[in-house]
């Protein structure tokens, strides 16, 4: 996507290719993004610097951490990036020449730090297992472990 930075207001919607999915995404916790839309502007401050300053929405498509289903992933992110001081970071894309910039990079940086380490849906997923048992804190085991039965006396003194 490429904006004319003589522009100030910005309202787009997105298509991240499946080929930055597929290249950009090492770990694969994003399967596809979907409905991304960029709102927002672009303006000089008072210290000639260009500021992005946008909301950034969309759904991203990712794994359920317990039974690895694709699930749907709302997420809402507020950028207010200097525009001067990350273009040295995205030489590619920032091109002062044709005073246009583009804002695929800058948004899949962002996306990607939005991605929860685990999400579920699962209501009645498999929590136990051979040996382990997953433990809330609204629901902890009474019984001890005979080997830190010493530990429980040191506290109750």
């Amino acid at each position: 996507m490429l904006i004319n930075l003589d522009e100030l207001n910005i309202k787009e919607e997105i298509d991240i290719n499946y080929d930055v999915l597929k290249d950009d995404n090492l770990d694969k916790r994003i399967i596809d993004l979907k409905n991304s839309k960029v709102i927002g502007r672009i303006y000089t401050n008072s210290a000639l610097e260009r500021i992005l300053e946008c909301k950034f929405k969309g759904t991203m498509i990712i794994n359920d951490s317990i039974s690895l289903k694709e699930i749907p992933y709302d997420f809402e992110i507020d950028i207010n990036e200097n525009i001067d001081e990350i273009s040295e970071n995205y030489d590619n894309s920032y091109e002062i020449s044709k005073n246009t910039l583009d804002l695929k990079e800058i948004l899949w940086q962002n996306i990607v730090l939005e991605v929860p380490i685990s999400l579920t849906l699962e209501k009645d997923a498999n929590l136990k297992g051979d040996g382990w048992e997953l433990v809330s804190d609204n629901k902890k085991t009474s019984e001890i472990d005979p080997r830190l039965k010493k530990l429980e006396e040191l506290l109750e003194r």
